[in-house]
């Protein structure tokens, strides 16, 4: 499976629901408990250094923003997310979002479903919420984020926003951070992708791919993408 002007808790709240979801969709790679108390140390290490990186410049990718976005849209706009992880999951998400609505669907093996949601029906809104947010591979960017894989590569305009875009490339690991990236995602494990950012960091848009390389000799592989488009 982000880094700015977050604080240090939220950082590791999200990385920790983003492994939880990554058991949840199926990943079988299982580090020993070394590599686990290695992975741990280390993501302390980009949690810290976040809480100190707060310069508009370059600000990191602060995925908690698209998930707070969602949940108290300042401004409409259109959210569109797809997650593919062979042969499992083939899923897409698209929602008109306001600060008192959502309504969109979500189309995957299944069928399509409706998402629905209006802020005054507090249950509602929050597992609309959920359905659109849950998805997101929160445990990835907390890998990538503020590290030698994610380097800032200059400004753009997308999706009718200024933006500044991040490159990601875990080839481009510093050996320490190579290190994390085995212990997590296997001995040939590979983030690759880019970001485009707010000048605080809030994903206007990200693709990512992922590898996982696990003990039993498999690989799996993940796509991710996200738009969000102002209206």
């Amino acid at each position: 499976m982000s880094l700015k002007i977050v604080r240090v808790s939220r950082l590791v709240a999200w990385g920790a629901t983003g492994l939880l979801l990554a058991i949840v969709f199926g990943c079988s790679f299982a580090p020993t408990a070394k590599d686990q108390k290695s992975a741990t140390k280390t993501l302390s290490k980009v949690a810290a250094a976040s809480a100190t990186s707060s310069s508009s410049a370059n600000p990191g990718i602060n995925l908690q923003c698209a998930a707070d976005r969602i949940q108290k849209a300042p401004e409409p706009f259109h959210w569109s997310y797809k997650k593919v992880v062979p042969p499992m999951t083939n899923a897409d998400w698209e929602a008109d979002v306001t600060p008192d609505s959502i309504a969109g669907t979500l189309i995957d093996s299944s069928g399509t479903r409706v998402v629905h949601g209006v802020r005054s029906d507090s249950t509602g809104w929050n597992t609309a919420v959920l359905t659109l947010t849950g998805p997101l591979p929160a445990s990835t960017f907390a890998l990538v984020s503020n590290s030698s894989a994610t380097v800032r590569t200059g400004s753009e305009s997308v999706n009718g926003e200024s933006a500044i875009k991040y490159a990601i490339d875990t080839s481009q690991d510093t050996p320490a951070d190579a290190s994390l990236i085995r212990s997590v995602l296997g001995a040939n494990g590979s983030v690759k992708g880019s970001a485009w950012v707010t000048r605080t960091g809030c994903p206007i848009k990200f693709v990512l791919d992922v590898e996982q390389h696990n003990n039993d000799g498999t690989v799996q592989k993940e796509h991710y993408e996200a738009n969000v488009t102002l209206r």
